[in-house]
């Protein structure tokens, strides 16, 4: 049986697009001419625009399409998806990743036919088009403002403040100098230039000594890296020209204007924004150009900076096999907990040690969870698998049946009976309304057969969902057998395993591991 989905909206109630029930008839009419065994679910918004994806129905029909109970979308035009080209695009890879074929009745459209997916593939050629087009105009837009050297806006980087100034007679946006938050940034650019001083222990000295943020909370790892990562202290000298070319930056001006009267101004620095996650762009795609504030770093000292983040990147290849959960274990803070190696210089004993990382990098303050010993944790961890081994249905305590929590729903038969009632009723007002087409009750028979035929698609829908918990339930009855199937071999073969290949089965068995001080909560 095919599963088809009709898609139908409408953007406000009174525009003169067809109606919600007419692109429904429309939609209907096609898959009783074109299918011979399938199911027709509804997915209505009424009063949404096609601007944007944010319409219930919308967000229910790609969750459905994402857990594969839809085989076929319909919808009577592409707009009626999306009048977004970009959107339209996206969405469409989503329905070739998921497998479902697409129709469009107006455009005549069906992505199942090669001429279809053709017509398709040419969309996305122009939708790639106009993105890149789009993406170099604001490039270029970009290029001509960096020239000017106009902060570009935001929040004033730490150690400056924002003012308006006339600049050729229009009041414009600079960076002043802020006393207290040049006093600020010198002390954690000159902590972190210290011999053995790296961006963790920096954030430690911050916790320690109450140094915070102006809002009063303490500084991240993340907060003093974009700190010091910042080329907005830096001196525009010939030094910085170099070293930004070098690093393949776009240079907005020439190099005879980085004569060291002002700081650099970078953009396209960052991306992201309301609606997306503030992000670094890689070095590459920054703008560098001349700014019109005064500098807080001279060059040497900005260059120093970077050049020591480079210097701390360490191998971090692991000497000693110690640690099966290493990677995998986390501490009921919710962070990750590490495998430590140490030897004592003094008296030569060996520690063999997980700990928190947010009570290594941050103290005690912030996690009380002391270190303990590999071997307790990895002991435990064997027991239990060995345990499980031997008592099957162990298993079914730390395995999660997501088809069991749903709501509750009816049992098939219940609702096949509704569907079969409701669809006899439809048949036997279409027999009268076809006795008495000319009379003034057709149109109340009309009506009543629409209201029906809305009830009759909610509970095909119930039956949908019905049949997806039932594969979901399936589904985790297989798991649960190959779970223990990984269990016994994992215990089976203990001695023979190496090590980094226990802890890669480890990973793939547990979905959690969490470690409170006393007990290992375990969910497979």
């Amino acid at each position: 049986m095919v599963r088809i989905a009709s898609y139908l909206r409408k953007s406000v109630y009174s525009d003169k697009s067809d109606s919600i029930q007419a692109q429904y008839t429309l939609i209907s009419d096609y898959c009783k001419s074109h299918y011979t065994d399938f199911e027709l679910y509804r997915y209505e918004d009424e009063g949404f625009t096609g601007a944007n994806t944010n319409r219930p129905a919308f967000q229910r029909l790609t969750n459905d399409i994402s857990e594969r109970r839809i085989d076929v979308l319909v919808c009577y035009k592409i707009d009626r998806v999306s009048r977004d080209v970009k959107d339209f695009s996206n969405f469409f890879s989503f329905l070739q990743e998921n497998k479902v074929e697409f129709v469009s009745i107006k455009e005549q459209i069906d992505t199942s036919t090669p001429l279809g997916r053709a017509m398709m593939y040419i969309c996305s050629v122009f939708a790639q088009m106009e993105r890149e087009t789009i993406a170099q105009r604001v490039k270029d837009s970009m290029i001509e403002l960096s020239k000017s050297g106009k902060w570009a806006g935001g929040r004033a980087p730490l150690g400056y403040r924002r003012d308006r100034v006339e600049i050729n007679g229009k009041n414009h946006t600079v960076l002043v100098p802020d006393p207290d938050g040049i006093q600020l940034l010198n002390l954690i650019s000159d902590k972190f230039l210290e011999n053995n001083m790296s961006l963790v222990k920096l954030d430690g000295y911050c916790r320690k000594n109450n140094i915070k943020t102006a809002t009063g909370s303490y500084f991240s790892s993340s907060q003093l890296w974009n700190v010091l990562k910042n080329p907005t202290y830096c001196t525009a000298d010939s030094a910085a020209y170099d070293y930004f070319e070098s690093l393949g930056c776009t240079m907005a001006v020439d190099r005879d204007r980085f004569d060291g009267s002002h700081a650099i101004m970078p953009y396209n620095r960052t991306r992201g924004g309301k609606t997306k996650k503030h992000a670094i762009n890689p070095i590459n795609e920054w703008i560098i150009s001349v700014g019109l504030h005064e500098p807080l770093f001279t060059s040497e000292k900005y260059i120093s900076i970077q050049r020591k983040f480079g210097q701390n990147v360490i191998d971090k290849t692991r000497k000693h096999k110690v640690g099966i959960l290493h990677g995998i274990v986390k501490c009921s803070c919710g962070w990750n907990m590490r495998a430590k190696h140490k030897v004592d210089k003094v008296t030569g004993k060996i520690y063999d040690d997980y700990f928190c990382n947010q009570r290594q990098n941050r103290g005690r303050e912030s996690c009380s969870m002391p270190a303990v010993h590999i071997d307790t944790l990895d002991s435990a961890i064997i027991d239990f698998l060995k345990q499980i081994k031997l008592d099957k249905k162990m298993i079914d305590n730390y395995c999660f049946d997501e088809a069991a929590v749903t709501v509750h729903r009816r049992k098939r038969a219940d609702v096949q009976r509704d569907i079969g009632r409701i669809e006899s009723k439809i048949l036997n007002l279409t027999n009268t309304l076809s006795n008495t087409s000319g009379s003034s009750a057709a149109k109340y028979i009309v009506s009543e057969i629409e209201k029906l035929d809305r009830e009759l698609s909610g509970y095909k829908y119930e039956l949908m969902e019905i049949g997806a918990d039932e594969k979901k339930h399936a589904h985790f009855q297989h798991t649960k057998e190959a779970k223990y199937k990984m269990v016994c071999d994992i215990v089976d073969n203990l001695d023979r395993l190496e090590y980094d290949e226990i802890r890669t089965l480890l990973k793939e068995l547990f979905k959690e591991c969490v470690w409170d001080g006393e007990v290992l909560h375990v969910k497979l």
